[in-house]
């Protein structure tokens, strides 16, 4: 199964001290043989989300946890994967069309959903409820995990 995960899915994953961490790590009790994806979109939204976090006292060294995120997609725990960035746009503008008037939604977390939609992901990880909304609209399971 392959999985699409939200910037809010990563910063819990990495951060011990995000309240949603220990649902975040519960995807490997819940989901057999998972691969979660990665993009080139995840390296500025996590990536900026994780020296935020940082900033806000979340985190206390952004510069290492980046660094060991790194590692781990070189060595390939994190299957990349490639878009075309314009049919993305394309496919975002379409959910805004459907969507846009019944749920709220911002402009990233439409990109995210694009995304997910464009690599063929099997399900969303989120824990963004209104992003999740969208994903569920879109026809993306959404992975709920265990508490």
């Amino acid at each position: 199964m392959t999985i699409y995960a939200d910037t809010s899915w990563w910063v819990a994953f990495k951060n011990t001290r995000d309240l949603h961490h220990p649902k975040a790590i519960s995807l490997w009790d819940d989901t057999e043989d998972v691969d979660v994806l990665w993009c080139p979109w995840h390296r500025v939204e996590v990536f900026n989300a994780i020296r935020q976090a940082q900033r806000l006292g979340f985190l206390a060294d952004s510069s290492s946890v980046i660094r060991a995120l790194e590692k781990e997609i070189r060595l390939g725990y994190w299957p990349h994967v490639e878009f075309s960035w314009t049919d993305t746009v394309r496919t975002a503008n379409e959910l805004s069309a459907v969507h846009s008037r019944d749920l709220p939604i911002r402009a990233m977390d439409l990109f995210h959903i694009a995304i997910a939609c464009e690599t063929g992901a099997d399900e969303f990880l989120t824990f963004d409820e209104d992003q999740g909304n969208l994903a569920h609209a879109a026809g993306l399971p959404v992975w709920k995990g265990t508490e």
